[in-house]
């Protein structure tokens, strides 16, 4: 993410400068170069709203600000409109990096997930689910067809690793029991189900977080989840689940963390 002040203060200066050159002739010719810039300003605002992208009302006040001094002072409307201009450009700057940010680290999950798969794994569909995110994130052209819930990148990108995890899941338990299998397959679907459902439950976007099983035990009776933020911030954090398979189907024991042992699970389930 770039550096708004810095970029700002070099607008600003970049603007007195031009003051300072035009000063000689005449305030008409600042107010035209103000009408300008608040103009620019303007479409600004409109692409960075064509795109989906929320410029905040404080930024959006310096361009009102600059068309009211407009009026009474050339030089601060001029100043103003050009301020308003950066800072609408950064913002959508920001908001298609953060985009990119999140789209490049789910593919990397997926990737990831893909590469560690044992030998055998049907990975046709993970596979698949990526191609459509790389063909998805190079049309994308919006804010909103980069986090679109059904065909946006990032979808098919998460989707790819929850499929790869569901295949290596069900080779890895290739060779148990049939009632091994069949556990191991329902917390393909049930645990990530859950995972999402408890982000939902807590106002998070399942969109943010990289979701993914961490490890069956022997028995295949006990796993462990984890919710890893796909864009580290201040405050974010992992979150730890603890599940086990009783009466048919995997059920949430503990989150957002728990400690070894608890609730009798094996010594190796650890958050």
């Amino acid at each position: 993410m770039r550096n708004r002040t810095l970029i700002t203060l070099v607008a600003v200066a970049v603007v007195a400068l031009a003051v300072i050159v035009v000063a000689g002739c005449g305030t008409s010719t600042v107010q035209s170069q103000a009408q300008a810039q608040i103009a620019s300003a303007k479409a600004a605002l409109a692409s960075a709203s064509t795109a989906g992208v929320q410029v905040p009302a404080s930024e959006q006040k310096n361009l009102s600000d600059a068309e009211t001094a407009l009026k009474k002072d050339s030089v601060q409307a001029l100043i103003l409109a050009v301020t308003a201009r950066a800072n609408i450009q950064n913002d959508v700057q920001d908001a298609f990096n953060n985009a990119k940010s999140t789209y490049d680290t789910a593919v990397g999950a997926a990737n990831t997930t893909i590469s560690k798969a044992p030998a055998g794994t049907n990975l046709t569909q993970a596979k698949q689910s990526l191609a459509n995110a790389n063909a998805r994130s190079k049309s994308a052209k919006t804010i909103a067809d980069w986090y679109n819930p059904t065909d946006g990148p990032i979808y098919w990108a998460n989707l790819a690793a929850a499929q790869a995890t569901a295949a290596a899941l069900a080779q890895a338990g290739a060779q148990a029991s049939a009632q091994e299998l069949q556990r191991v397959q329902q917390g393909a679907t049930q645990m990530l189900s859950q995972m999402n459902q408890y982000l939902v439950s807590k106002g998070a976007n399942p969109a943010d977080y990289k979701v993914g099983i961490s490890k069956i035990s022997t028995d295949a009776t006990w796993a462990t989840g984890v919710a890893t933020p796909v864009v580290s911030a201040p405050g974010s954090q992992s979150i730890a689940f603890l599940f086990h398979y009783e009466n048919g189907a995997w059920a949430l024991k503990a989150a957002p963390s728990w400690t070894k042992g608890q609730f009798g699970a094996p010594a190796d389930m650890l958050p």
